[in-house]
This record gives structure tokens, C-alpha cells and sequence, in this order.
């Protein structure tokens, strides 16, 4: 069976050897954005309802937002947009890059759609996925309503069944499923939709931010703090806004590995996805094809990169790697000895020890996970980098 993926590998690794701007124009957008994006281990979406930008950031009904949007692991995105109105073709354009031909809040009639969605690209790429919905009575309940549950709010829903690009039952689940202390057992990318009491939707201003404001707290914090130190992601967005402001919405990234700052690029829904979809090598949904990645927020593009002088020349082989490799040095001009270190996408250090400047090293990887790493020597005086990739 034909390895697309380790020729990928191997053709970025050749593209290392070109000057770089001629890589810049040569090499395909979608390589370069998955070499500069972090491959979080989970992704957290929550989704509230119908409220702009102005009536969020900076109102004292939602202070818990309001400190997330200016902690140091977060990225506040002042221009995001959502794509349309009403409600529910927003959550298709999130999860599937486009609104399906769905223009209402109606019970989709062409459900269950067979196009590209993300919870099926992530499950065919040996992913995982799963939809948390507040008040879903049932897994895999395919009603419109239950109690303050609504459908119209829970996009993967209509993508259930065993056809091409459907996803199984077992993805729709009640967010009673959502794990409360042991996050590593959450799957690669999930969404998170409370019930209509608790997203905005329900009752009116302040009261029902402040509500949503104390859910998201009391829900979602344990989470977002064990993201901290798990390399996970939370991100907060909205479906739409009250249509008063141009469909000005919120959106927060927050993990370790984010920059933080206010970002005035315009992002919307089509961007989300996008990110995801480079994040972890997926294909592109609908038009999820034409957006830009989410480039400029994230740590890893101001922390560990290659070095392109070789103050201290050396190579790893094979590259892509699998179970170990070898760093090879290929001047004696440092001190020894010196020590070597592998680093993860967010500059989190994986593995160390002394290095020999007077032989090859063979270096153990069977117990470091498939993703991007650098490998940084030092003696001290000087430093250098590669990039290696682990499959």
C-alpha cells in the first residue's frame, strides 16, 4: 500500500535543503502550515449562542470569559466573524465547512448528509471524535428536541449513520459522558454544546451571559487548567451574534501552546476548521478549502526552529524516524562533551543526555510519540537545531 504520508515526510525534509524562499514558493501551503502548527494532543470546542463581541468582552455579565480572554496561554481574536444567520447553518459551516444548503433552523429534510465533516476525516485518519451535548437524552439520539436540548445546535447529528462520510452513533453523547477528571480520556477534538438554558440562547441580558459565564466556570475550568500542562487546547467561540454587529463574534484559543496577545486578523468559522484540519493533516472540508490557517498565535513559530548556519554541524538519520535514529556530528570544533536535547512542537523537553562528539550516537525513540521534534545540541558556546520527525 502506497505510504503517502512518510512521502510527504520525505519531500519536506528534501524541501529543508533548498534556500528558503524558493521553498516558500515551491513548497504546497498545506506542508507549510503543518510544520508551523501544533499538533495538540486534545481540542476542546464550546459554542455559545447569538451575542456579539461588544455585549461579551468587556461586560461585567461574563467575567470568567473576560479572564480567559486575557490569561497569559490566551490568543483573543478581536475581528472573528460567523459566516451567516440563523443559528444552525453557522454549526454546519464550523463542522463541515459549509452550511449543507441548510438556511434555517429546521430539521436538516437531506439528513444524513454524506459530504466531508470533521468528525469523519478525524476518525479516518485513526482519530477520534465525539460530540457532547448537554440534555441529549440518549447517545445518538436523532430527535429535534428534548427538553432544552435542540438539535439545531449539534451539527455532527447530521452526519449519523453508516454511509460514505457518516460517523456512528457512538459520537453524539449527552454531556453527562464528558470526563470530569481524567481529561486524557477525552477524544481528539470534541465540541461541547450546553443546553439552551445555558448557552445564551434562553432568557435575557445580563442574566443569561452571567449563567453561561458560570457554566462554562464550572464545567469547562478543570479542563482548561489540566490543558495547561497536557498539550490540549480550549477554544471558545460563538455561532453567531445578535445581528446588530456585522456577526462580530467571540473566539478564544487558550493552551500552552498559544501565544497570547489580542490578534486583529479576520478569522471566522471556515478559519476554525481549517486550523483543525492542518493541525492534525486532515483534508479540507467544503470551504474550509479556501480559508488561512490560524498561523501567527501559537509559541512554537517564536520558539525552537532550525538553526541555519550549523554552528555545530551534525545530522539525524534516518529522517522521518521510527523507534530510534542516530545523531551523527560532523565537526570536532565544540567542546565535549556536549549535550543533546529533543524538544516537542511547544518547546516542552522530551528527552536529554550527554553526547559524544567523537562517534555516532544512536538515540532510543520507542517511547516518544509519531509528531515533529527538534533536536538542539549545545557544548555550551554554541547551539543547533534540526527538525526531526518521529512516525
Amino acid at each position: 500500500m502506497y505510504n503517502f504520508k512518510r512521502h510527504i515526510n520525505y519531500f519536506r525534509a528534501f524541501c529543508r535543503l533548498i534556500p528558503a524562499y524558493f521553498v516558500l514558493i515551491i513548497l504546497p501551503h498545506k506542508l507549510y502550515a503543518q510544520d508551523v502548527l501544533p499538533v495538540p494532543d486534545h481540542i476542546v470546542i464550546l459554542v455559545l449562542e447569538n451575542h456579539a463581541y461588544a455585549q461579551i468582552i468587556g461586560s461585567d455579565a461574563a467575567p470568567y470569559i473576560n479572564a480567559l480572554a486575557g490569561d497569559t496561554l490566551s490568543a483573543l481574536f478581536t475581528e472573528s466573524y460567523g459566516i451567516e444567520h440563523p443559528s444552525q447553518p453557522n454549526y454546519l459551516d464550523l463542522y463541515s465547512g459549509c452550511n449543507q444548503g441548510v438556511t434555517s433552523d429546521s430539521f436538516p429534510t437531506a439528513s444524513p448528509f454524506t459530504t466531508d465533516n470533521l468528525g469523519r476525516q478525524l476518525l479516518d485518519d485513526g482519530k477520534t471524535f465525539i460530540s457532547y451535548s448537554e440534555g441529549l437524552p440518549d447517545v445518538g439520539f436523532n430527535g429535534a428536541s428534548s427538553s432544552s436540548y435542540a438539535r439545531k445546535h449539534n451539527p455532527a447529528a447530521n452526519w449519523m449513520g453508516t454511509g460514505i462520510n457518516q460517523i456512528p452513533e457512538y459520537t453524539n453523547q449527552p454531556f453527562s459522558a464528558f470526563p470530569t477528571s481524567d481529561y486524557s480520556a477525552l477524544p481528539t477534538v470534541s465540541f461541547v454544546f450546553p443546553n439552551q438554558n445555558n448557552d445564551m440562547h434562553n432568557g435575557t441580558d445580563p442574566s443569561r451571559i452571567t449563567i453561561a459565564d458560570t457554566w462554562m466556570y464550572d464545567k469547562l475550568e478543570g479542563y482548561i487548567q489540566w490543558a495547561r500542562t497536557h498539550n490540549s487546547l480550549f477554544i471558545l467561540t460563538f455561532d453567531e451574534d445578535n445581528g446588530s454587529d456585522n456577526n462580530h463574534i467571540v473566539t478564544i484559543f487558550n493552551g500552552p501552546m498559544v501565544k497570547p496577545g489580542e490578534y486583529a486578523d479576520t478569522i471566522n468559522h471556515y478559519t476554525v476548521l481549517r486550523t483543525i484540519e492542518d493541525m492534525y493533516g486532515l483534508p479540507y472540508a467544503c470551504n474550509a478549502s479556501s480559508a488561512t490557517p490560524i498561523l501567527n498565535s501559537w509559541t512554537l513559530i517564536s520558539a525552537l526552529s532550525e538553526t541555519t548556519n550549523d554552528r555545530i554541524g551534525f545530522s539525524v538519520y534516518p529522517n522521518p524516524a521510527r523507534n530510534k535514529c542516530t545523531i551523527h556530528i560532523e565537526n570536532s570544533g565544540f567542546k565535549s562533551p556536549a549535550t543533546f536535547g529533543i524538544y516537542d512542537m511547544i518547546g516542552q523537553k522530551i528527552l536529554s543526555d550527554i553526547i559524544d562528539n567523537s562517534r555516532s550516537n544512536e538515540i532510543e525513540l520507542r517511547n516518544i510519540s509519531p509528531g515533529i521534534y527538534f533536536v538542539k545540541i549545545s557544548d555550551g558556546e554554541r547551539t543547533s537545531i534540526k527538525k526531526l520527525i518521529v512516525e
